[in-house]
């Protein structure tokens, strides 16, 4: 379980004041000066394993660069580990992807200082990937991951897509116009 003393954001989707919150979670912790490479890891096919690949689209449609992992190409456990290998040395990557938990983590979103381990939930060992790490818990795990993964709600998996990308794409404008000397630092 995911708790609020391992991470740098840790808050339920809904709370009052959430997007100013993680907005300056971004922006404090994305260095400036160097791009980052936005890793967003999930299917199409599955309405909760489809919160990265869903925050890629959007981070995409709002002009975000290095974005890796959307609907109509997404990231998952076949390609990751060619996709990783891809990346250039040194890269400073945010992983975003969907897991599974308790019944009261639902809709609780985490930013950590630390890699993710994609496809853990489904029994995959795969290698971790991320400086930081975006997880969003979609459902309860359980016995048939697989099953709750699919009936994970649609609408918390949108919301929490929707605003990931817009704290995102708003993190890196701020600090577009604090480089450029049109902003005080939050």
């Amino acid at each position: 379980m995911t708790t609020r003393a391992d991470c740098l954001f840790f808050s339920h989707f809904q709370e009052k004041f959430i997007f100013s919150s993680l907005t300056r979670a971004f922006y404090n912790e994305i260095p400036g000066g160097r791009e980052p490479i936005f890793l967003c890891i999930g299917v199409d096919r599955s309405a909760g394993d489809s919160f990265g690949p869903l925050t890629g689209t959007l981070l995409r449609q709002m002009r975000v660069p290095n974005v890796i992992g959307t609907l109509d190409r997404p990231v998952h456990a076949k390609n990751i580990e060619e996709v990783c290998s891809s990346l250039a040395e040194g890269s400073y990557v945010v992983a975003i992807d969907a897991s599974l938990g308790s019944a009261r983590d639902i809709g609780f979103l985490a930013v950590k200082k630390t890699p993710l381990y994609p496809g853990k939930a489904m029994g995959k060992d795969l290698p971790p990937v991320g400086d930081i790490s975006v997880i969003l818990n979609v459902n309860v795990g359980g016995i048939a991951n697989y099953l709750f993964l699919q009936n994970a709600s649609l609408h918390t998996v949108w919301s929490g897509a929707d605003l990931v990308a817009r704290s995102i794409s708003t993190a890196l404008f701020m600090r577009k116009k604090k480089a450029a000397g049109m902003l005080s630092a939050l």
